[in-house]
C-alpha cells in the first residue's frame, strides 16, 4: 500500500506546487522549504487522509483471513467458523460490527477535514 500512499502524495503535491499561492509566496521571498511545509503540504494531506481511511476499511476486511491463517483466536476466526457453521445470526452480528467499525473510521476522516483544512471550518452542514 505504501507505493500507492506515496503516488498519491507525489501527485497531490505537484499539483499545488502548480497554485497560484506557491508563486505569491514565491515572489514574497519564502524558502522552497518553507512553502512546501507550511502551504502545500497541509493541502495535500487531504487526499491521503481519506486515503488512508479507506485503507483501513480494506484491512478490517483481511482480519479473518489473517486470523485463519495463523491460527489467532479473534473475531474474524469467530466469523469463519460460524460461516462454516451456518450460525447465521452470528455472521449478521459480525457483518454489523465490520460495518459500524468501518463507518466510524470514515466519520472520524470526514471530521479530521475540519481540522486540517481550514476552508472547510465555515461551510454549513
Amino acid at each position: 500500500m505504501s507505493a500507492k500512499y506515496t503516488r498519491q502524495v507525489r501527485t497531490a503535491v505537484l499539483e499545488e506546487l502548480n497554485q497560484d499561492y506557491v508563486l505569491e509566496a514565491e515572489v514574497r521571498g519564502e524558502s522552497r522549504l518553507v512553502i512546501l511545509w507550511r502551504e502545500v503540504l497541509p493541502n495535500a494531506v487531504l487526499p491521503l487522509i481519506t486515503l488512508l481511511g479507506l485503507s483501513l476499511g480494506s484491512l478490517l476486511g483481511g482480519t479473518a483471513v489473517v486470523e485463519i491463517i495463523f491460527s489467532w483466536p479473534g473475531l474474524g476466526n469467530l466469523a469463519v467458523q460460524a460461516i462454516s457453521a451456518r450460525g447465521y445470526p452470528m455472521v449478521q452480528g459480525y457483518v454489523l460490527w465490520i460495518s459500524l467499525v468501518y463507518m466510524v473510521i470514515n466519520l472520524a476522516v470526514d471530521v479530521s477535514y475540519n481540522y486540517l483544512d481550514p476552508r472547510l471550518r465555515g461551510v454549513s452542514r
